[in-house]
Formats: C-alpha cells, structure tokens, sequence
C-alpha cells in the first residue's frame, strides 16, 4: 500500500468468526489532529497513529474529549440491534477503522479547508485499503470525505439505494457489492436516532 502514511486499525476480530458482525465493516474517518513534527513526516513511509488513538479509546482509564466522537458513533451504530449491550471493546475489535486524509490536518477539525481531499494521492490510498480489506460495509464521516470518494472503485460506477440516494450508494466489486453510507461526522450536529434508523433499515449492523 505505497499511497498509505495513517494505517488503519483493523480490530482483531475483523473479518473472523468472532466479529460481533456479518458484514466487513470499514469506518472511514476524516483525519488525525496533530503537529507535523510529532508524527516525523518524511522520515518514515507509514504511521500506526490510528491504531495508537483505537488504543487509548479503548483504555478505560485514560479519558479525552475527543472519545464521546466515536462512543456516540458506535452507540447509534448498534442503537435497536441485537448488539446493544456489547462493550465497545468488543465492537470496535470487529471493525476497521482508517483516516482518508494522509497528511495531518494541524491540531484541530477547523484546519481541515486547507487541505484538497480531491488530491489523488489520498484517493488512491483509500483505493489501495478498499483491495487490502475488500469491506462489505464503508461508513463515511462528513460532507468532506464523502465528496472525495471516487466514482468508481475499479469495477464500475456506483448506484444509488433507493431509499436512501442521499447517503447510501452501492459500488459494484469484484464478485460482489460494497455498500457506502454517508453519515453526519459524529462530532458535529449529529442526529443519533435518525442514523440508528438508517443504519438498521439498510442491515449493515447485524
């Protein structure tokens, strides 16, 4: 995966008989918040800093504002299913989780315009994770990274659902189909019943 800097986490149960889920599920996010100088850019080809923060999201006894973003993502995820009362442990190890940008966006959600998210060297990361993991399920977070994923994954272009053309699309893979879902980055203005309903009308939580 020459394109790839952010690695993506990809919990131990992923695609295994002891994921919580029948579909592969890939949580696409937005970016990392930090200094340029803290990740060493340039001086080395790639960066585990995605499964680092998993890793302290995850560890009960460090605590950070920026944690409610992905509780709240996950709780609305799995609102109404038979998944409910699983830990968040158990949840987030049965998902992949990767940022699309490739270069940190400063320290903060509010620097993120000045970064092209068209740039194809972030495209053709985000192409190269789609062939490594081949998800059954993308969940995208935001208007910005759902504007920038290709048309086409390779295969042909994509199709809307019926239902739900406005944030739901299919894309022709292989020998079988991927299902994008655009959703609200859950740490802004996000509606948690509203994308519990959509999330359990489409079936990708079960």
């Amino acid at each position: 995966m020459s394109n790839v800097f952010f690695r993506p986490w990809i919990g131990e149960h992923f695609n295994n008989e002891n994921s919580l889920f029948d579909n592969k599920i890939l949580v696409l996010g937005d970016s990392h918040y930090c200094e340029d100088g803290d990740l060493e850019q340039g001086t080395k080809s790639s960066s585990d800093l995605t499964t680092e923060v998993m890793t302290v999201y995850l560890d009960q006894n460090q605590t950070a504002s920026w944690k409610g973003t992905y509780s709240k993502f996950m709780n609305s995820f799995i609102a109404n299913s038979q998944l409910t009362n699983q830990s968040r442990s158990n949840l987030w190890n049965s998902v992949a989780f990767y940022n699309y940008l490739q270069v940190s966006a400063g320290t903060g959600a509010r620097q993120t315009h000045h970064y092209s998210y068209a740039e194809s060297k972030h495209q053709s990361a985000l192409l190269e994770i789609i062939n490594e993991l081949q998800p059954d399920v993308i969940i995208s977070w935001g208007n910005k990274v759902w504007d920038a994923i290709p048309d086409d994954f390779g295969y042909g272009r994509y199709s809307d659902n019926p239902i739900f053309d406005n944030c739901c699309c299919v894309y022709p893979f292989k020998n079988k189909e991927i299902k994008l879902i655009g959703i609200t980055h859950p740490s802004t203005s996000y509606d948690s019943s509203y994308w519990s309903n959509v999330f359990n009308e489409l079936g990708v939580n079960t």
